[in-house]
Protein backbone atom coordinates (compact mmCIF):
# COMPACT_ATOMS: atom_id res chain seq x y z
CA UNK A 1 0.00 0.00 0.00
CA UNK A 2 1.16 3.68 -0.47
CA UNK A 3 -0.15 6.29 1.77
CA UNK A 4 -0.48 9.70 2.48
CA UNK A 5 1.76 11.77 1.16
CA UNK A 6 0.51 9.04 -0.01
CA UNK A 7 0.33 5.55 1.07
CA UNK A 8 0.01 2.17 -0.80
CA UNK A 9 -0.13 -1.77 -0.18
CA UNK A 10 1.07 -3.92 -3.00
CA UNK A 11 0.52 -7.32 -3.33
CA UNK A 12 1.93 -9.81 -6.01
CA UNK A 13 -0.51 -12.85 -6.60
CA UNK A 14 0.86 -14.49 -9.68
CA UNK A 15 3.53 -12.68 -11.61
CA UNK A 16 5.53 -14.06 -14.49
CA UNK A 17 9.02 -14.74 -15.35
CA UNK A 18 11.45 -11.91 -16.83
CA UNK A 19 8.55 -9.01 -17.33
CA UNK A 20 6.59 -10.33 -14.64
CA UNK A 21 4.32 -8.58 -12.60
CA UNK A 22 6.80 -8.43 -9.69
CA UNK A 23 9.55 -6.75 -12.68
CA UNK A 24 8.05 -3.34 -12.96
CA UNK A 25 11.07 -1.78 -13.45
CA UNK A 26 10.86 1.34 -11.05
CA UNK A 27 7.21 2.74 -12.85
CA UNK A 28 4.91 2.83 -9.36
CA UNK A 29 3.31 6.09 -8.98
CA UNK A 30 6.25 8.34 -7.42
CA UNK A 31 8.06 8.55 -3.84
CA UNK A 32 7.93 11.86 -2.21
CA UNK A 33 10.77 11.00 0.07
CA UNK A 34 12.46 7.72 -0.42
CA UNK A 35 13.15 6.47 2.69
CA UNK A 36 16.91 7.41 3.79
CA UNK A 37 19.56 5.20 4.19
CA UNK A 38 21.93 4.56 7.38
CA UNK A 39 25.54 4.67 7.10
CA UNK A 40 27.00 2.63 4.62
CA UNK A 41 23.77 2.20 2.29
CA UNK A 42 21.71 0.13 4.73
CA UNK A 43 17.64 1.11 4.65
CA UNK A 44 16.11 0.45 8.25
CA UNK A 45 12.44 -1.54 6.98
CA UNK A 46 9.92 -2.60 9.53
CA UNK A 47 8.88 -6.29 9.56
CA UNK A 48 5.76 -7.45 10.73
CA UNK A 49 5.54 -11.45 9.94
CA UNK A 50 2.13 -11.58 11.01
CA UNK A 51 -0.29 -14.48 11.96
CA UNK A 52 0.01 -18.35 10.74
CA UNK A 53 2.75 -18.86 8.32
CA UNK A 54 3.80 -15.27 8.75
CA UNK A 55 6.85 -16.33 10.65
CA UNK A 56 8.15 -19.01 8.37
CA UNK A 57 7.69 -17.36 5.03
CA UNK A 58 9.31 -14.36 6.40
CA UNK A 59 12.21 -16.50 7.74
CA UNK A 60 12.70 -17.41 3.79
CA UNK A 61 12.73 -13.47 2.87
CA UNK A 62 15.37 -12.90 5.61
CA UNK A 63 17.78 -16.21 4.65
CA UNK A 64 17.47 -14.92 0.91
CA UNK A 65 18.20 -11.18 1.78
CA UNK A 66 21.33 -12.18 3.80
CA UNK A 67 22.33 -14.34 1.04
CA UNK A 68 22.67 -11.74 -1.47
CA UNK A 69 23.70 -9.18 1.22
CA UNK A 70 20.69 -6.78 0.37
CA UNK A 71 21.69 -3.42 2.18
CA UNK A 72 18.29 -3.90 4.35
CA UNK A 73 18.20 -3.98 7.94
CA UNK A 74 14.90 -4.92 9.80
CA UNK A 75 13.08 -3.80 12.68
CA UNK A 76 10.58 -6.79 13.34
CA UNK A 77 7.37 -6.49 15.41
CA UNK A 78 5.54 -9.66 16.13
CA UNK A 79 2.04 -8.24 15.82
CA UNK A 80 -1.00 -10.86 16.27
CA UNK A 81 -4.51 -10.75 14.91
CA UNK A 82 -5.73 -13.44 17.70
CA UNK A 83 -5.85 -10.91 20.54
CA UNK A 84 -6.87 -7.23 20.34
CA UNK A 85 -4.27 -7.49 23.89
CA UNK A 86 -1.74 -6.28 21.82
CA UNK A 87 -2.44 -2.46 21.54
CA UNK A 88 1.13 -1.52 22.92
CA UNK A 89 2.89 -3.85 20.44
CA UNK A 90 1.17 -2.40 17.37
CA UNK A 91 1.57 1.21 18.10
CA UNK A 92 5.41 0.45 18.59
CA UNK A 93 5.06 -1.51 14.86
CA UNK A 94 3.33 1.60 13.76
CA UNK A 95 5.59 4.83 15.07
CA UNK A 96 8.61 2.10 13.12
CA UNK A 97 6.61 2.57 10.16
CA UNK A 98 6.16 6.13 10.38
CA UNK A 99 10.00 6.86 11.26
CA UNK A 100 11.01 4.24 8.32
CA UNK A 101 7.88 4.96 5.55
CA UNK A 102 8.58 1.35 4.47
CA UNK A 103 7.85 -2.18 5.78
CA UNK A 104 6.66 -6.22 4.98
CA UNK A 105 4.39 -7.54 6.27
CA UNK A 106 2.33 -10.99 6.74
CA UNK A 107 -1.57 -11.59 6.93
CA UNK A 108 -3.03 -10.55 9.97
CA UNK A 109 -5.84 -12.23 11.62
CA UNK A 110 -9.04 -10.64 12.17
CA UNK A 111 -11.49 -12.57 14.12
CA UNK A 112 -15.14 -11.85 13.02
CA UNK A 113 -16.77 -13.62 15.31
CA UNK A 114 -15.34 -11.80 18.45
CA UNK A 115 -17.82 -8.30 18.19
CA UNK A 116 -15.59 -5.48 19.01
CA UNK A 117 -12.47 -6.84 18.42
CA UNK A 118 -9.96 -4.17 16.32
CA UNK A 119 -8.50 -5.27 13.47
CA UNK A 120 -4.98 -4.67 13.04
CA UNK A 121 -5.20 -4.38 9.29
CA UNK A 122 -8.15 -1.63 9.15
CA UNK A 123 -6.13 0.62 11.72
CA UNK A 124 -3.17 0.50 10.31
CA UNK A 125 -4.35 1.47 7.01
CA UNK A 126 -6.28 4.15 9.14
CA UNK A 127 -3.49 5.60 11.27
CA UNK A 128 -1.17 6.02 8.03
CA UNK A 129 -3.92 6.80 5.75
CA UNK A 130 -2.85 3.44 3.38
CA UNK A 131 -5.58 4.31 0.85
CA UNK A 132 -4.70 2.23 -2.16
CA UNK A 133 -4.33 -1.39 -2.08
CA UNK A 134 -2.17 -2.71 -5.46
CA UNK A 135 -2.66 -6.16 -6.66
CA UNK A 136 -0.73 -7.64 -9.23
CA UNK A 137 -1.98 -10.56 -11.37
CA UNK A 138 0.06 -12.13 -14.34
CA UNK A 139 0.11 -15.71 -14.93
CA UNK A 140 3.69 -17.68 -14.41
CA UNK A 141 4.96 -19.85 -17.04
CA UNK A 142 5.37 -23.39 -16.64
CA UNK A 143 2.34 -23.73 -14.18
CA UNK A 144 -0.87 -24.17 -15.69
CA UNK A 145 -4.05 -22.75 -14.43
CA UNK A 146 -7.61 -22.41 -15.08
CA UNK A 147 -7.16 -19.24 -16.75
CA UNK A 148 -4.27 -18.74 -18.76
CA UNK A 149 -2.67 -15.54 -20.06
CA UNK A 150 -3.85 -13.22 -17.08
CA UNK A 151 -2.18 -9.83 -16.96
CA UNK A 152 -3.99 -6.94 -14.81
CA UNK A 153 -3.86 -4.69 -11.83
CA UNK A 154 -6.38 -4.45 -9.88
CA UNK A 155 -6.42 -0.60 -7.84
CA UNK A 156 -8.64 -0.50 -4.52
CA UNK A 157 -9.18 2.26 -2.46
CA UNK A 158 -8.91 1.00 0.95
CA UNK A 159 -9.95 3.54 3.38
CA UNK A 160 -13.58 4.67 2.81
CA UNK A 161 -16.47 2.39 1.53
CA UNK A 162 -17.40 -0.67 3.94
CA UNK A 163 -13.87 0.23 4.70
CA UNK A 164 -15.08 3.26 6.89
CA UNK A 165 -16.02 0.42 9.69
CA UNK A 166 -19.41 2.54 10.15
CA UNK A 167 -21.78 -0.28 11.23
CA UNK A 168 -24.18 -1.28 14.25
CA UNK A 169 -26.46 -3.80 14.58
CA UNK A 170 -29.90 -2.06 15.07
CA UNK A 171 -32.32 -5.00 15.94
CA UNK A 172 -31.55 -8.50 16.98
CA UNK A 173 -30.16 -10.06 13.32
CA UNK A 174 -29.99 -6.82 11.39
CA UNK A 175 -26.96 -5.13 10.68
CA UNK A 176 -26.58 -2.06 9.41
CA UNK A 177 -24.04 -0.59 7.28
CA UNK A 178 -23.02 3.07 6.71
CA UNK A 179 -20.84 3.28 3.30
CA UNK A 180 -19.20 7.14 2.79
CA UNK A 181 -17.52 8.09 -0.29
CA UNK A 182 -16.24 11.27 -0.78
CA UNK A 183 -15.42 13.03 -4.07
CA UNK A 184 -11.85 14.12 -2.84
CA UNK A 185 -10.78 10.05 -1.98
CA UNK A 186 -12.43 9.19 -5.27
CA UNK A 187 -10.40 11.38 -7.29
CA UNK A 188 -7.00 10.54 -5.03
CA UNK A 189 -7.64 6.90 -5.85
CA UNK A 190 -8.82 7.55 -9.57
CA UNK A 191 -5.38 9.77 -10.23
CA UNK A 192 -3.79 6.87 -8.57
CA UNK A 193 -4.75 4.21 -10.54
CA UNK A 194 -4.68 6.62 -14.14
CA UNK A 195 -0.67 7.14 -13.06
CA UNK A 196 -0.10 3.85 -12.58
CA UNK A 197 -1.55 2.70 -15.84
CA UNK A 198 0.28 5.46 -18.12
CA UNK A 199 3.26 4.38 -16.62
CA UNK A 200 2.83 0.51 -16.93
CA UNK A 201 1.85 0.58 -20.29
CA UNK A 202 -1.46 -0.76 -19.42
CA UNK A 203 -3.96 -1.26 -22.84
CA UNK A 204 -7.04 -0.13 -20.54
CA UNK A 205 -8.46 1.27 -17.42
CA UNK A 206 -11.89 0.17 -15.88
CA UNK A 207 -12.97 2.67 -12.77
CA UNK A 208 -15.47 0.28 -10.51
CA UNK A 209 -17.36 3.49 -9.08
CA UNK A 210 -14.44 4.53 -7.15
CA UNK A 211 -2.77 6.11 -5.74
CA UNK A 212 -1.62 9.68 -5.53
CA UNK A 213 1.26 9.84 -7.12
CA UNK A 214 3.63 10.99 -4.74
CA UNK A 215 3.94 8.47 -1.37
CA UNK A 216 5.14 8.70 2.13
CA UNK A 217 4.44 4.94 3.20
CA UNK A 218 4.50 1.83 0.91
CA UNK A 219 3.49 -1.13 2.84
CA UNK A 220 4.15 -4.80 0.89
CA UNK A 221 2.13 -7.91 1.68
CA UNK A 222 1.29 -11.31 -0.51
CA UNK A 223 -2.04 -11.39 -1.93
CA UNK A 224 -3.91 -13.77 -0.02
CA UNK A 225 -6.85 -13.44 2.48
CA UNK A 226 -6.04 -16.34 5.16
CA UNK A 227 -3.63 -16.91 7.54
CA UNK A 228 -2.74 -20.42 7.01
CA UNK A 229 -2.73 -21.72 10.35
CA UNK A 230 -3.67 -25.04 9.94
CA UNK A 231 -0.29 -26.03 8.38
CA UNK A 232 1.74 -23.14 10.92
CA UNK A 233 4.96 -24.45 12.05
CA UNK A 234 4.68 -27.68 9.59
CA UNK A 235 7.26 -26.55 7.21
CA UNK A 236 4.71 -26.42 4.09
CA UNK A 237 4.12 -22.81 3.41
CA UNK A 238 5.02 -21.60 -0.17
CA UNK A 239 6.81 -18.96 0.73
CA UNK A 240 6.80 -17.18 -3.07
CA UNK A 241 4.48 -14.74 -2.60
CA UNK A 242 6.00 -13.36 0.36
CA UNK A 243 8.91 -13.14 -1.58
CA UNK A 244 8.02 -11.56 -4.76
CA UNK A 245 6.18 -8.56 -2.03
CA UNK A 246 10.07 -8.48 -0.79
CA UNK A 247 11.40 -7.57 -4.49
CA UNK A 248 8.53 -5.27 -5.11
CA UNK A 249 9.85 -3.28 -1.91
CA UNK A 250 13.17 -3.76 -3.17
CA UNK A 251 12.26 -1.90 -6.52
CA UNK A 252 10.63 0.95 -4.41
CA UNK A 253 13.94 1.12 -2.57
CA UNK A 254 15.67 1.11 -5.85
CA UNK A 255 16.92 -1.40 -5.72
CA UNK A 256 16.32 -2.74 -8.67
CA UNK A 257 19.48 -5.46 -9.91
CA UNK A 258 18.91 -7.45 -6.14
CA UNK A 259 14.96 -7.42 -7.16
CA UNK A 260 15.75 -8.63 -10.03
CA UNK A 261 17.87 -11.72 -9.21
CA UNK A 262 15.45 -12.64 -6.63
CA UNK A 263 12.21 -12.34 -8.65
CA UNK A 264 13.63 -14.57 -11.33
CA UNK A 265 15.49 -17.00 -9.13
CA UNK A 266 11.88 -17.57 -8.02
CA UNK A 267 10.21 -17.91 -11.15
CA UNK A 268 12.88 -20.19 -12.52
CA UNK A 269 12.69 -22.39 -9.60
CA UNK A 270 8.52 -22.45 -10.56
CA UNK A 271 9.19 -22.72 -13.95
CA UNK A 272 11.56 -25.86 -13.83
CA UNK A 273 8.72 -28.47 -11.73
CA UNK A 274 11.45 -29.33 -9.62
CA UNK A 275 10.77 -28.14 -6.58
CA UNK A 276 6.74 -26.99 -5.53
CA UNK A 277 5.18 -26.81 -2.49
CA UNK A 278 2.17 -28.67 -2.22
CA UNK A 279 -0.32 -26.01 -2.86
CA UNK A 280 1.18 -26.17 -6.45
CA UNK A 281 1.40 -30.25 -6.78
CA UNK A 282 4.72 -30.68 -5.12
CA UNK A 283 5.85 -31.92 -2.28
CA UNK A 284 9.02 -29.78 -1.11
CA UNK A 285 8.94 -27.86 2.11
CA UNK A 286 9.20 -24.26 2.62
CA UNK A 287 12.81 -24.39 3.44
CA UNK A 288 13.60 -27.09 0.44
CA UNK A 289 12.06 -24.15 -1.85
CA UNK A 290 13.86 -21.65 -0.25
CA UNK A 291 17.27 -23.22 -0.80
CA UNK A 292 16.64 -23.86 -4.31
CA UNK A 293 16.03 -19.79 -5.15
CA UNK A 294 19.09 -19.12 -2.98
CA UNK A 295 20.92 -22.00 -5.59
CA UNK A 296 19.85 -19.99 -8.53
CA UNK A 297 21.19 -16.71 -6.80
Amino acid sequence: MLRNALSVIARPLVAQSRSYATNIPGNFPGVSHRPTTKYGGVYTVTLIPGDGIGAEITDSVKEIFDHVNAPIEWEQYDVSGMSSSGEALFKQAMESLKRNRVGLKGILFTPISQSGHISWNVAMRQQLDIYASLVLCKSLPGFPTRHSNVDFAIIRENTEGEYSGLEHQSYPGVVESLKVSTRAKAERISRFAFDFALKNNRKSFLADTQLIPWIEYALFEPGCRHVASDIMGTNRANPAAMILSATMMLRHLGLDSIANSIAAATFDVINSGKVRTADMGGSATTSEFTSAVIQKL
